[in-house]
């Protein structure tokens, strides 16, 4: 019912028995001993309640720790944790927690509204061909004020110079119509 160990994990075993320095991401290992030993507590429900909390108290922190930047190299960058500094300050935040007399509490994730940023249009392909010097004079025609940006009103003299000014609903609608009847009259 829960993940076996793969090839990393006795790689980094055999790392670690060598006496080499590991990092290894324990979170899918360690649920997965978690699940199982809550799961041989459903099935001898002697100490069940002692285990869920062990067990309970164990998951929030591994996962405190990686929230917290105290995660393992393999997640948190260099200057993340070997596995036996991750494991002793899983221990040490463990042991706070049981010694609390609380019970486990469950965590919520609350997403971060992050804002999306578009890629700079500078890493298209055809933008080697643009002229950054032209466009430079082009932004300072139209920059009136030199403030290095252009404010509403210098983009409105811009885009009505430019013909790219959006119309309003009812000139386009007499443009189709004066349009069409053009084209008929040439029929």
């Amino acid at each position: 019912e829960f993940e076996a160990s793969h090839g990393t994990v006795a790689d980094l075993w055999h790392a670690h028995q060598r006496g080499e320095e590991t990092s290894m991401n324990p979170l899918g290992m360690v649920v997965a001993l978690l699940g199982a030993m809550e799961h041989a507590a459903i099935l001898d429900p002697s100490n069940k309640a002692d285990i869920f909390r062990w067990t309970g108290h164990c998951r929030e922190a591994m996962y405190a720790a990686f929230r917290e930047g105290r995660g393992t190299r393999d997640l948190s960058g260099p200057s993340g944790k070997t596995t036996e500094q991750f494991v002793a300050t899983v221990m040490e935040d463990l042991t706070r927690r049981m010694a609390s007399g609380a019970p486990p509490g469950s965590y919520t994730y609350t997403a971060v509204k992050q804002e999306v940023q578009a890629p700079s249009r500078k890493f298209r392909k055809n933008y080697e061909n643009v002229d950054e010097s032209a466009m430079k004079a082009f932004f300072d025609k139209y920059d009136a004020d030199k403030g290095g940006s252009i404010c509403f009103k210098e983009f409105v003299e811009m885009t009505v110079e430019l013909g790219i000014a959006p119309l309003k609903v009812e000139t386009v609608k007499q443009k189709e119509k004066y349009t069409e009847e053009v084209g008929a009259q040439e029929k």
